[in-house]
């Protein structure tokens, strides 16, 4: 083997260490254990629909990030239970709101927690009564559709209707 052969070689094998490093380290630090921590701050929310929302997505209140989801299931009426985490308590009153909103346009979902002003807060493992399902663009655009093809069509046949009764 010739010098840069050699050369070549130690690149390599350096480069491959140091992307299994990287690997290693991105892996450890999302592994973070938060079953036991009693600092930790959950709620539960359940909605019809959850499109785009994901565990990982955030929670916010007032554009600020607070929390995340950290889990996803269905009860036993085939609704979606969404577990919410907080670093630290949050004092929200017991009649707050969460609604899954976009990001502008096309940008991801996310939480976004509405406090109400009721005199009772909601406690570590409360549930947010008060919910707004995630809005699906295609179902809106056809909406939209379907309601521009009724009025074309109405204004047409009034439009039909008013030649063949003048003389």
């Amino acid at each position: 083997m010739s010098r840069i052969e050699r050369r070549e070689y130690m690149v390599g094998i350096v480069t491959a260490l140091v992307c299994v490093a990287v690997l290693a380290f991105s892996a450890m630090a999302n592994r973070r254990r938060t079953e036991g921590d009693t600092r930790l701050f959950h709620l539960s929310a359940e909605f019809a629909r959850v499109d785009g929302i994901h565990v990982g997505s955030p929670v916010r209140i007032a554009g600020v990030r607070i929390g995340t989801v950290t889990h996803m299931d269905l009860d036993s009426r085939f609704r979606a239970l969404l577990t919410l985490q907080f670093s630290r308590a949050v004092p929200l009153p017991e009649d707050t709101s969460a609604m899954i909103q976009t990001d502008g346009m096309f940008g991801s979902k996310f939480i976004e927690i509405q406090p109400g002003g009721a005199d009772t807060l909601l406690t570590s493992g409360g549930r947010i009564a008060y919910v707004q399902d995630s809005v699906i663009i295609e179902d809106l655009i056809a909406r939209i559709v379907n309601q521009a093809k009724a009025a074309r069509g109405e204004g047409s046949h009034e439009n039909a209707s008013a030649a063949s009764t003048s003389p």
